[in-house]
């Protein structure tokens, strides 16, 4: 009788490149996107622990009736003691720059719109700069009530301390609105930049504008950084 053919069915050279290419196309499309999403999640974890630490920090210095206008441009000796008796005792820091000395605490940023936003040393005049353990850098200065609200957006009628935080740190990509920042502490306590705005304000200026009011749109948002802001590439 006749047998069947013994020959086992496979797949040609042709079809298996066929197959390998769309995994490749697939590969191509999907992994930057989770990479990406990986990388906002993480960015996000940062920027609200940076923001705990800082609070956390700030409580306990009012609860020692320590405000932000009891440090004041003076020696570097003077600004020193008051950081670490009132703020830095209750962080780890891992280096603290005094009118910009020693260089290191900072980096240049740039705005949510592509320019410079302060230097490579900070962002203001006579400014403290430091490092927390965590992987976050930290730039303070004081800024006048007029300040306060026309640049900040946060009403106060005395002058106030304004702290802008990188959450990663030097690692890019160092934009307004992405990875870095802005908060102030007035008499009204630790607030995001912005307070005193409306949610257009707020969108108007995070989303088009210089990037300022970010923090406060994120915090809005469940600590989740907004796409638009995700995407730039400044």
């Amino acid at each position: 009788m006749p047998t069947k053919s013994n020959r086992k069915s496979a797949f040609t050279l042709a079809e298996v490149l066929i197959t390998l290419g769309i995994i490749g196309v697939v590969a191509a499309i999907t992994i930057p996107t989770l990479v990406s999403n990986y990388r906002k999640r993480q960015l996000e974890a940062q920027i609200k622990a940076t923001y705990s630490t800082i609070q956390q920090a700030i409580e306990f210095a009012e609860y020692e009736d320590i405000s932000y206008n009891n440090v004041a441009d003076g020696s570097d000796a003077a600004i020193k003691e008051w950081f670490d008796s009132f703020l830095g005792k209750h962080m780890k820091v891992e280096q603290l720059c005094i009118n910009r000395n020693p260089k290191g605490c900072w980096h240049q940023v740039k705005s949510a719109a592509g320019a410079n936003y302060g230097d490579a040393e900070g962002i203001g005049s006579n400014i403290i700069g430091f490092k927390i353990a965590k992987g976050a850098s930290v730039t303070v200065d004081g800024y006048s009530a007029y300040n306060m609200k026309n640049i900040f957006g946060v009403n106060t009628n005395e002058s106030g301390l304004v702290f802008f935080f990188d959450a990663n740190g030097q690692v890019k990509p160092n934009i307004l609105g992405k990875d870095v920042y802005i908060m102030a502490w007035t008499e009204k306590g630790l607030v995001p930049a912005g307070n005193a705005k409306s949610k257009s304000e707020i969108d108007r200026e995070c989303l088009t504008g210089v990037g300022r009011f970010c923090l406060n749109k994120v915090l809005s948002n469940g600590w989740v950084i907004p796409d638009q802001s995700w995407k730039r590439t400044r």
